[in-house]
């Protein structure tokens, strides 16, 4: 597919639907915007395989790579059940976003159902196999439909739930564990040997949401 998706404006002029955000044959995969029953946000803990900074660990959606032949929800699905040992249900956005590698927030329109509520171009951090790589992540809103178990501990170290504010919050500081739950968050499967003093801080669709509540200005 001969697109030029390499600038902002043309990311932004051809976006009409899915496709035209993640064709076939690049890097790309889902992210959930996953809440709970209170309206907290669900993320999960980098695993050991993640290489993160000493004392620190980044929080991130549940959601991965989509397959080959496979489509984005049954994307969701899978990876819902292969990180946190439950399934989901994937709702429709009334709005979508579309989130730059420069973090420039614009909302587009979107033929796709389900509508996603974002579109996210990740560059992957410095100090990972593919740094500075494009990575474009489709984020579905969902909810929960059972308690996270049985976590592959060199993929998901424990699932947090976070406040919007919390989440919000998150491009400017990074809390502790203690801080997490003092403030309204809740460590909910996961985390036995994570010490409290441990930072947290975004990446991938944690990121994306805190970036679409700046630009609305949604602090609540």
């Amino acid at each position: 597919m001969d697109r030029n998706l390499n600038s902002i404006e043309s990311v932004e002029t051809l976006v009409n639907n899915i496709s035209d955000f993640a064709p076939d044959g690049i890097e790309a995969g889902v992210g959930l915007a996953l809440q709970d029953k209170q309206g907290r946000y669900i993320f999960f803990l980098a695993g050991t395989r993640h290489e993160c900074p000493p004392g620190e660990i980044f929080y991130a959606g549940i959601g991965g790579h989509k397959e080959a032949g496979e489509d984005w929800i049954g994307c969701a699905h899978r990876e819902a059940l292969e990180e946190i040992g439950t399934d989901v249900e994937i709702l429709s956005s009334t709005d979508t976003w579309l989130i730059t590698r420069n973090n420039k927030v614009k909302k587009v329109a979107l033929s796709d159902q389900p509508t996603p509520l974002a579109l996210y171009e990740m560059i992957h951090p410095a100090g990972t196999p593919r740094a500075g790589k494009l990575y474009r992540i489709v984020i579905y809103p969902a909810q929960l439909q059972g308690q996270p178990k049985e976590l592959q501990p060199e993929e998901v170290q424990g699932v947090i739930v976070m406040t919007k504010k919390q989440v919000l919050n998150g491009l400017d500081k990074k809390i502790t564990i203690t801080d997490l739950v003092s403030g309204g968050g809740q460590l909910i499967a996961g985390g036995e040997h994570l010490a409290g003093h441990t930072r947290l801080y975004p990446l991938g669709t944690a990121r994306a949401l805190a970036e679409i509540f700046r630009s609305i200005g949604d602090n609540k």
